[in-house]
């Protein structure tokens, strides 16, 4: 779980101290401790900055005098430009020399004394008291930073999935709407093509429902109420065949209401969309002139596959947008004082539970996009020719995958 993750970390504690018997001496000090800590050693400046150029390291453990020139708190504002969140125990004979004002702004939080009795239990206590101060505020800068991160892959998630419309008014789904009507009426003479989105969520709305009609010139969108028109007749035949109905017979009746689009017209057409065995819709032509050679089925399952698609990725956007929003409100600076780690994973993996994608599926969006930006769009067009090669070499060996 990615709570896990975030609480289960390693402190890292980089011990500079020019004495190679001192060194060996703190080092053995803190390896038996027991601490969940990695332990860096340097006898140089030099050293040190090497390895806190590499690593991240949460607690400095330095000796005031190295021996070079450079006291310990000369080091430290050198770390500070590496690891702007480390602080540090100084050890040193010389305590009486600290500029404790300085020191504090630059991360000291404790000294030991080498010219007292440092001894092995007061040297572990000091660090153990370090690492319990730090490790609160480290825990939160990670959630912060795995956050931050998800926001960004959401959201480039989400400008993969949907790039023409992902920050515009217009949906996906009313897009494929409108191809689907306009086609139609190229096709077939007719008075006007209609499209009802009756299955957007996965159920058949038993109230409103929208419907999208063309008329040649100009497309019109609106709501009605399905459960009453005579597109929901399809609905009710099990085998989803088309329906034809006569529109001047059923003007002045209560059973069914007759739409804006649907008066003074004398007949219509109803064939159901259905998408693997999905009925995602239903197309109407209004008055269409009769032709013994129009074949139906393939043309319709044509436009149920582009509705059905139109509708997944639709829905799948939606979710994702949902999971960007909470990401935002949880990253909100104002309110980072209030979540804790534990409501902060749970959140974050309870809203992906929610909306049915899976890790593997938002991890490869990831992947895809970081192969755009390292190598330019032609990356994407490379990978897909790719994914398809791998397509054909599964149908060759396995055949059509079961659903």
């Amino acid at each position: 779980m990615m709570i896990d993750k975030f609480m289960k970390s390693t402190d890292n504690i980089l011990l500079v101290e020019d004495e190679p018997g001192v060194l060996q001496t703190f080092a053995e000090w803190l390896q038996s401790s027991g601490f969940d800590i990695k332990v860096y050693q340097a006898r140089d400046a030099e050293t040190a900055l090497k390895i806190a150029a590499e690593f991240e390291i949460d607690l400095a453990i330095l000796d005031w005098n190295l021996g070079t020139g450079l006291n310990g708190l000369d080091l430290l504002e050198d770390l500070f430009i590496f690891q702007p969140n480390i602080v540090a125990i100084l050890v040193t004979g010389y305590a009486n020399q600290a500029t404790p004002l300085h020191a504090m702004r630059i991360g000291v939080r404790d000294y030991l004394d080498k010219s007292q009795d440092l001894t092995r239990d007061k040297f572990l206590e000091a660090v153990l008291k370090q690492l319990q101060k730090l490790r609160p505020q480290k825990t939160q800068r990670v959630f912060q930073k795995k956050l931050e991160s998800f926001k960004d892959m959401v959201a480039r998630a989400l400008e993969m999935l949907d790039a023409n419309s992902a920050f515009k008014n217009e949906s996906t789904l009313d897009s494929t709407c409108n191809k689907i009507i306009k086609a139609a009426f190229e096709l077939f003479p007719m008075k006007n093509a209609s499209v009802y989105q009756i299955n957007p969520g996965g159920i058949i709305p038993s109230q409103g429902c929208t419907v999208f009609t063309y008329d040649g010139k100009s497309t019109i969108s609106s709501n009605v109420d399905f459960s009453s028109s005579l597109a929901s007749s399809v609905c009710n035949q099990l085998s989803f065949v088309p329906l034809r109905a006569d529109l001047s017979k059923n003007a002045n009746q209560d059973l069914f209401i007759l739409h804006p689009f649907e008066t003074n017209s004398q007949n219509a057409l109803f064939l159901p969309l259905v998408y693997e065995t999905r009925l995602m819709g239903v197309l109407e032509f209004v008055d269409p002139q009769e032709s013994s050679e129009i074949k139906f089925d393939k043309l319709i399952s044509i436009y149920a596959e582009l509705l059905g698609k139109s509708m997944d990725q639709d829905k799948a956007r939606n979710h994702l947008l949902l999971i960007m929003e909470k990401a935002l409100k949880l990253a909100d600076p104002l309110n980072s004082q209030d979540i804790t780690s534990q409501s902060l994973g749970d959140n974050i993996s309870n809203v992906i539970a929610e909306t049915g994608i899976s890790a593997e599926e938002i991890e490869f969006l990831n992947q895809v996009r970081a192969l755009q930006n390292r190598f330019g769009k032609s990356a994407l067009s490379s990978s897909t020719e790719l994914l398809k090669t791998v397509e054909k070499m599964l149908l060759t060996s396995f055949g059509e995958a079961s659903k």
